[in-house]
């Protein structure tokens, strides 16, 4: 039923009595034209319950994604009155005729805010660390996938990648984690023995599992090695092809050494120079220069070098005694994936 109003000389109009719920959503442009013209899915996305709870909890909120971004949603009230009519056909006095009639009465409405952040600032608080420290593998499982990961970040999933791949995260029984420092200089050197022992060129098109494969001889896990090789190939590799890119060899073997030293303590500038190029490939040693690592390390004195002291990183989860450290022999860790 709905209670109708009639002007002269108007159009019939009449208000139902029982309104359904309904938010306006105000949508950009590229998403109107993604939606009318691209069969590219969208999602909306937002942080899992633990996550917004507890005191450093994150403010919870929604995001619809594209495959590639993602925007923020913001419930906005409106002032004016504003409704959702449809036509219909009533029955007043033994005559029928059409009517506007409203059904629902919108108060607020739903803004798309791009979102920019850094999923790597997520993944830093969900994914833990994956650390090797004298033969001990030292972590835990968190028993979340990628797959999962990623829709637990109210980010596209472009942008989930992006920051993975910049993690040279991966994903191993069903859980994800994050290689230390200390960790990826040595499935580094790892890498690079292979490559060499089997005369592997790494700057030309090779396949990635089968240089991860090699390394996972020496006790890593293949998944760790694959993402490593990713993570410094050339722009145009794919996932079953790989080319080391230059350039990406020479910082991340150099930031890494700095970060990953032991005692905290500063490298002498020298040993540090010499310590670059054996971890280096042959053909790019002579490259080991400083002014290849520009904004990546600061000279404290005349003869020492440390990283770059970064105050606005982000704490990644640590492995959590009371849940059950992983920690032991990697070899025994992942002797079954070696067996495979």
């Amino acid at each position: 039923m709905a209670t109708r109003q009639q002007h002269h000389n108007g159009a019939p109009v009449s208000i139902a009595h029982q309104f359904q719920h309904f938010r306006l959503l105000e949508l950009p442009p590229e998403i109107v034209d993604l939606v009318e013209n691209s069969k590219s899915p969208l999602s909306i996305k937002s942080l899992p319950p633990s996550s917004s709870d507890g005191p450093n909890s994150q403010p919870a909120y929604a995001a619809l994604c594209t495959p590639t971004k993602a925007f923020q949603l913001r419930q906005v009230q409106t002032s004016n009155s504003l409704y959702v009519t449809q036509p219909a056909l009533e029955t007043h006095n033994d005559a029928s005729a059409f009517t506007t009639r409203a059904f629902a009465s919108c108060t607020t409405t739903l803004e798309l805010h791009p979102q920019t952040e850094d999923a790597a600032i997520h993944m830093n608080r969900l994914v833990p660390t994956y650390d090797i420290v004298d033969g001990d593998v030292d972590t835990r499982e968190n028993h979340i996938s990628k797959a999962r990961l990623f829709a637990d970040i109210p980010l596209s999933d472009g942008q989930c990648e992006e920051a993975w791949g910049a993690l040279a995260a991966f994903e191993l029984s069903g859980s994800s984690y994050q290689p230390t420092a200390n960790t990826l200089t040595q499935v580094w050197k790892a890498i690079n023995s292979a490559a060499v022992a089997e005369g592997i060129k790494i700057d030309a098109s090779f396949l990635t599992n089968d240089l991860a494969s090699l390394v996972a001889e020496e006790g890593h896990p293949a998944p760790l090695a694959a993402a490593l090789i990713r993570h410094l190939s050339t722009a145009g590799s794919d996932s079953e092809w790989s080319s080391l890119d230059r350039d990406k060899v020479l910082s991340f073997v150099a930031t890494k050494l700095l970060e990953a030293k032991k005692d905290g303590s500063d490298y002498l500038t020298a040993d540090f120079l010499d310590a670059w190029k054996d971890n280096l490939p042959e053909l790019w040693r002579k490259d080991a220069e400083l002014n290849a690592i520009q904004g990546k390390y600061e000279l404290p004195s005349s003869k020492t070098i440390r990283a770059k002291s970064n105050t606005g990183a982000v704490t990644s989860a640590q492995p959590d005694p009371a849940k059950g450290s992983a920690s032991r022999k990697w070899h025994e860790k992942f002797a079954k994936t070696r067996k495979k």
